[in-house]
């Protein structure tokens, strides 16, 4: 499938009326983007004939650990959607069902860390392109920005899909840690 093709599938989806895929599942998939457009300019910068040997071992390695953060983001597209399905399970459970209200607010925690993880891993790989951005070739430097752009934004979605679960969450901690994660997010976008 050529790559576009795969793209439009995607947003054919967002823009379905089935609930997944869904914002969280959209913030992933910017914060995979960005970190995709950041890994694209190292290993390209890497792969010149121009770039000094010690640059690019040093590219090398943050290109190993973009990778993963990239495989991790992808995982955090499908996540989302089994978090929301979690959540289905549970309110399907019958009302008089002792365990229906634990089972709820399970799925919305479970709900809630999913983009929680994503926007940590989103920050990582900011942090990564922190370290790498100097050693950009200038003819690729726009696809950094390009990225660090994406990865601040998914942030700020991931922020917005913790807020709608957090509102019914009853648990006191997670309440304070989710809110704590939102003030630390926000700063860092």
């Amino acid at each position: 499938m050529e790559w576009f093709k795969a793209a439009e599938k995607f947003n054919q989806a967002l823009a379905s009326s089935d609930p997944t895929p869904g914002g969280g599942a959209a913030a992933a998939m910017a914060a995979a983007m960005g970190c995709s457009l950041i890994l694209m300019a190292a290993q390209t910068t890497a792969n010149r004939k121009t770039t000094a040997p010690e640059t690019k071992n040093k590219l090398q390695q943050h290109i190993r650990k973009l990778g993963a953060l990239k495989g991790q983001l992808n995982n955090y597209i499908q996540e989302d959607g089994a978090a929301y399905s979690a959540y289905l399970v549970a309110k399907k459970l019958p009302k008089e069902d002792a365990d229906r209200q634990k089972a709820m607010q399970s799925a919305l925690v479970y709900a809630a860390r999913v983009p929680t993880d994503t926007a940590t891993t989103a920050i990582q790989c900011l942090r990564e392109t922190d370290i790498i951005k100097d050693d950009i070739a200038p003819v690729i430097i726009s696809d950094i920005y390009c990225g660090q752009y994406l990865l601040k934004c998914a942030i700020r979605c991931c922020v917005e899909n913790i807020k709608a679960n957090l509102e019914f969450i009853k648990d006191e901690d997670w309440d304070k840690k989710f809110r704590q994660h939102i003030e630390v997010f926000l700063k860092s976008c």
